[in-house]
């Protein structure tokens, strides 16, 4: 049987589109277990990747609940948003730099210790635990990035055949997954604080994240669909005929899209040639020089509609400060809705993301079942 695994990319908020995606195979395949026995998941992919393999049996049936979760989301569920805990936050972050003082503290924007709760409420490990023991998935695996070694671990669980690695900054942990995993791999760099798991402080796992498919790879999956937050393949960048200053909001942005989103496209652009490479390799050659090579089937689905524009229309829902240092005016919310899509957890705007989800995976059936070899 061929392993097939689910890549579900970081993106904060964005990634409620994964749900649409995921809702559409379930509706398309509704008595379907497990479609997915290696399912890895990275930032707000994580918390998916975790959700989907904690539910039941059933695959639509977990797609549900994950839906149900991101329907009904509020800001208040992940982070405090009020303004006295930001300009706190911030205040103790500008005194600390300016002093050079060393309290243990984290130094993050944004206290986000009501996810911590909604995860420890929605998420059942043991349910995951479960799955794995009878065989209904393989291994369910998150990253994160350490902040002293600068590796990218994937910590996963799986059945006893799979064992840790280590690939240069890249490394595949075996342990018993947790709540703290799941924050740590979605602690955006200073917006959310780092999670210290045994020895070391974690963070967000698309930080220095280069190989987005490989522990997906290494965990056995031997065809992969994945998920992306990115319509950078569907829409060309524009320049503006009197372009102004960039403002704060909007250089962080492009940092955060370089590290969320642009390494996704350049890792399916290497793998799709490196597909290609060993198609042309005949396979007594590969065979005669103990070469295991053979070509990873690969699908991708990712947004058909630029995120941001979709985000400027729900930014009213931002608290007023984070909209503001997200770079957005009381004029227009354009100028700071790609920063602010990250951060708006906002269940209209995870509504709107599931629906496109949902469309874009509808208009890629033909592909999807050719993918799953049911066309």
């Amino acid at each position: 049987m061929t392993e097939t695994g689910v890549i579900l990319t970081g993106g904060g908020a964005r990634a409620a589109y994964q749900v649409g995606v995921l809702k559409a195979i379930s509706d398309m395949y509704p008595d379907w277990s497990h479609p997915f026995r290696v399912i890895v998941g990275t930032s707000a992919g994580a918390i998916n990747a975790a959700a989907l393999a904690s539910g039941n049996a059933i695959f639509r049936h977990n797609v549900a609940n994950l839906e149900r979760l991101w329907s009904e989301l509020t800001i208040t569920q992940v982070y405090k948003g009020g303004a006295a805990d930001i300009v706190r936050n911030m205040t103790s972050i500008v005194s600390r730099m300016a002093l050079g003082s060393d309290t243990g503290k984290s130094m993050a924007l944004l206290n986000n210790k009501p996810l911590k709760k909604l995860l420890a409420r929605e998420l059942d490990f043991h349910a995951i635990r479960a799955s794995i023991s009878e065989g209904r998935i393989s291994a369910v695996g998150v990253n994160a990035c350490g902040y002293s070694t600068g590796q990218n671990i994937c910590f996963f669980e799986g059945h006893e055949r799979l064992h840790s690695w280590t690939v240069g900054q890249r490394a595949g942990s075996r342990i018993t997954l947790g709540v703290e995993h799941i924050l740590a791999s979605s602690a955006i760099p200073t917006v959310f604080p780092p999670v210290q798991i045994n020895r070391e402080f974690f963070g967000d796992g698309v930080t220095r994240q280069m190989a987005h498919v490989s522990p997906a790879l290494r965990l056995g999956a031997e065809r992969v669909l994945v998920i992306g937050v990115s319509a950078n393949r569907m829409s060309s960048p524009t320049r503006p005929m009197r372009p102004a200053m960039p403002t704060m909001g909007q250089v962080i942005a492009h940092v955060f899209n370089g590290m969320f989103l642009d390494t996704l496209d350049y890792d399916i652009d290497r793998l799709r040639l490196i597909n290609q490479l060993i198609e042309l390799v005949p396979p007594e050659k590969l065979e005669a020089n103990n070469l295991d090579f053979k070509p990873v089937r690969l699908l991708e689905i990712s947004p058909s509609q630029r995120i941001d524009e979709i985000a400027a229309d729900y930014m009213d829902g931002m608290p007023t400060l984070v909209r503001k240092l997200a770079g957005a005016t009381d004029r227009s919310y354009i100028a700071g809705a790609s920063l602010g899509s990250y951060l708006l957890f906002d269940y209209r705007f995870c509504r709107a993301l599931i629906k496109l989800g949902y469309e874009d995976a509808h208009d890629n059936a033909r592909q999807i079942a050719r993918f799953f070899d049911k066309e």
